[in-house]
């Protein structure tokens, strides 16, 4: 009986072992399809992009004075395939690896299913072997008192429900097996897709790349008078910032501060609103509904011109002609303002921090205005017969200049 009493517990104490292993594996499952979820979403995301930038490009190729523009979009759209492979190599290297995990998983789960199937064999056999020993009445009627009777009648009633359930709690766990290992052949069919797309998602990166080396061979020959476009552009952007920083302090001024300490002198409202413009921080809607950033935010080489460097303190969107600008964020228009070169400009105030809307043509607002998210202040400059524009965009926490598209959301 007690070899009884021990195969019992043994079966007991499996039983949830195998429970706590299949409620982790479970759990595993579920976070491995919320990761999954997280890189699918990326990939998604850089195709809209993609097919933004091929719309764009395809208007861009009717316009025969607009290589600049093209060579930006084809720029921007080289880095996007770019960041699709190197997310679709992400995808790759996770499901390898979850691959592996649930590999070794069903094979350590089959191992303890067929150990859990052979004690319960050895239950059988012992019970087989026992029957003639015992007569359960007389055993329990030979206990000392009423309460070791009344374990050995318990000992018999365990026996009797967990032989009972015991076969149906291998079957369960088998049929999760097989669930798990239908999954593993799922992630494996899935893999083989993923390496099929990043093969041809490398075959339109080799276009792309000869598309951009053609641009790039064409305005070579036009080097000369790029460098002078540049030159022109890095001084009208110097004048700009200047005058943004100025205005800037001049909003500090009212205040009776800085431009660095303007948050210490906010009022309860410019506060709230500067707190919420803060929060929203990466989802905030972008200033044109459609377009790609072809100008990124700080310091980077220029494409053609060997050897120069080129400075931007927002970000540049090329969009569709005459595109309709809106509002980021609920807030202040400090000022409306044109400088030669870059036409109309907007300030617009958001407690302790500034958003600049520049290149704008049919500015709707004026200055004093408290305007909402994305009420339209304007259009965007476009030239006659050109079926792209870019806008300009800044963000600014008092005087610090801030990346638009680290505040921006994804499309």
């Amino acid at each position: 009986m007690q070899n009884f009493i021990c195969l019992i517990y043994n079966h007991t104490y499996s039983k949830r072992l195998i429970l706590l292993l299949f409620a982790l594996f479970l759990a595993s499952v579920a976070y491995s399809q919320r990761t999954r979820q997280s890189l699918e979403e990326q990939r998604r995301q850089v195709l809209r992009e993609i097919e933004e930038t091929n719309r764009l490009l395809r208007v861009t190729v009717k316009d025969q004075e607009q290589s600049a523009s093209k060579l930006n979009l084809l720029n921007a759209q080289f880095e996007q395939y770019n960041r699709l492979i190197s997310g679709i190599n992400n995808e790759i290297a996770y499901t390898d690896r979850q691959i592996n995990t649930m590999t070794n998983e069903t094979k350590r789960d089959s191992a303890i299913i067929e150990q859990m199937k052979s004690e319960y064999v050895k239950l059988l056999v012992q019970s087989y072997k026992n029957r003639g020993q015992y007569n359960k009445l007389i055993y329990v009627l030979s206990a000392k008192d009423f309460n070791e009777a009344y374990r050995r009648m318990k000992y018999f009633q365990q026996y009797s429900d967990y032989s009972k359930k015991q076969v149906e709690e291998i079957k369960l766990k088998q049929e999760e097996l097989a669930k798990a290992i239908e999954q593993l052949k799922a992630h494996k069919a899935d893999n083989e897709q993923l390496r099929a797309e990043r093969r041809r998602e490398n075959a339109n990166l080799q276009e792309v790349k000869r598309d951009l080396d053609h641009e790039i061979s064409s305005l070579k020959s036009k080097e000369k008078e790029l460098r002078k476009q540049l030159a022109e552009q890095q001084e009208r952007d110097r004048k700009f910032q200047a005058e943004i920083s100025r205005l800037i302090s001049e909003e500090a001024k009212k205040q009776g501060t800085t431009a660095a300490n303007l948050h210490e002198r906010l009022t309860p409202e410019q506060r709230l609103i500067s707190n919420n413009f803060r929060a929203n921080r990466g989802k905030l809607p972008w200033p044109t509904e459609r377009g790609i950033v072809t100008g990124k935010f700080g310091t980077s080489r220029h494409e053609v011109i060997q050897n120069i460097q080129v400075d931007n303190i927002g970000i540049h969107i090329t969009t569709v002609a005459n595109a309709e600008v809106r509002a980021v964020f609920d807030g202040e228009v400090t000022n409306v303002g044109g400088i030669p070169g870059v036409n109309m400009f907007v300030l617009v105030r958001h407690g302790n921090y500034f958003t600049v809307y520049l290149n704008l043509v049919d500015v709707t607002v004026k200055q004093g205005d408290k305007i909402k998210l994305k009420q339209s202040i304007g259009k965007v400059y476009t030239e006659k017969g050109v079926q792209t524009a870019t806008l300009q965009f800044q963000i600014f926490e008092g005087a610090n200049k801030q990346n638009p598209e680290q505040w921006l959301s994804k499309m």
